[in-house]
């Protein structure tokens, strides 16, 4: 679309800019746990990228770090697959060939099998070949834009989630992640830090008043609950077990945010801050599951293993995904009715040839 006479390409730009900006503000302050975040903050990173290119020629000093810039980007962008079957096999080396190890590479591997099944599909000149080249480009762009959501939303919590959203919480809770042998393994280890060092920024302030929650109950191969753990890897690094509360019921997220809830309310504690800590990868799900389930509460990450963080990522993507169900039918419903239109006209063709 070409820009109008009267309104200069920068002056559109700095117009979107501002638009996305402040409905992303607005968004934000309603709930920033919402993936219409993400999309919002896609739309403004897409201003930005779009003046940036406008500005190289009023100011010819920028060409050259756009230009290498967006050189930088494509070039990433192409290396993407190589990058993800490294760091899956590097996770394997280091975690082991479990079958949730192996979405890292099974995505790079993914990213290069499905370009070159398409260009196959499309060379045999075979019409049902082509509609399955079509689904296929369906399917891939779906999850592609669900995922640069995803990402932008995750962008979006980790700017202004967290902390910023709760910088004084009533209550710190830690999510459980499954016990090594009955005892914290790294991964929980790093969440209960996370949450020790949020909960005693606060007992700094008021000392006494902010509460500790584990939350975490016991599997099957569990010889104790994960809070039981929990709280006795905390009170071995100076926490008071009186500030410590055990909820050792819940098995998922989602149960993990409900029997929080339950427990603080048979505490009497009524409409408390509350400030959830667990893994970097697991924060946006988390933030995702307690906005849907209509708690007020923020979420913090804490550190991962780098090696580790991707695979995990694309997890909760998945898991995501699960949650978002309808918009998945819309275009599945969609694609079908293309693909029946397409086979009833490729059927009606070859009858008139047979004729």
């Amino acid at each position: 679309m070409s820009t109008p006479w009267f309104l200069p390409a920068p002056l559109i730009d700095i117009a979107a800019l501002a638009l996305w900006w402040v409905l992303l503000a607005i968004s934000r302050r309603r709930d920033n746990r919402r993936l219409r975040n993400g999309i919002l903050f896609l739309l403004l990173v897409g201003s930005a990228a779009r003046a940036l290119l406008h500005l190289t020629s009023l100011i010819p000093a920028l060409k050259l770090p756009v230009g290498l810039g967006s050189v930088a980007f494509f070039l990433l962008i192409a290396l993407m697959p190589f990058l993800l079957m490294f760091n899956g096999v590097v996770l394997i080396r280091r975690e082991g060939r479990r079958l949730s190890n192996l979405l890292c590479l099974a995505a790079g591997l993914a990213l290069i099998a499905t370009p070159v099944a398409a260009v196959v599909l499309v060379a045999t000149v075979n019409p049902w070949a082509l509609l399955l080249a079509a689904l296929m480009f369906c399917a891939c762009a779906y999850l592609g834009v669900f995922l640069l959501i995803f990402l932008g939303q995750t962008v979006v919590q980790r700017i202004w989630g967290g902390r910023r959203t709760v910088p004084h919480p009533d209550v710190v809770v830690v999510h459980g992640a499954g016990l090594i042998n009955g005892r914290v393994g790294p991964l929980l280890g790093s969440r209960i830090t996370g949450g020790i060092k949020a909960w005693r920024d606060e007992d700094a302030l008021r000392p006494g008043v902010p509460l500790l929650v584990m939350s975490g109950g016991q599997g099957p191969d569990e010889p104790v609950s994960e809070a039981r753990a929990m709280a006795d890897y905390a009170i071995a690094r100076g926490i008071p077990s009186g500030q410590i509360l055990l909820e050792d019921r819940s098995t998922t997220t989602r149960t993990n945010i409900t029997c929080t809830r339950d427990l603080l309310a048979e505490h009497g504690m009524v409409d408390p801050q509350v400030l959830l800590v667990t893994s970097s990868f697991h924060a946006v799900r988390t933030a995702i599951l307690a906005s849907d389930m209509g708690v007020p509460w923020a979420v913090a990450p804490s550190r991962t293993a780098w090696f580790y963080i991707v695979n995990a990522w694309l997890r909760e993507y998945i898991a995501v995904l699960t949650y978002r169900r309808r918009p998945a039918l819309v275009c599945a419903g969609f694609a079908g009715v293309f693909a029946v239109l397409y086979a009833l006209l490729v059927l009606g063709a070859q009858t008139r040839l047979i004729g």
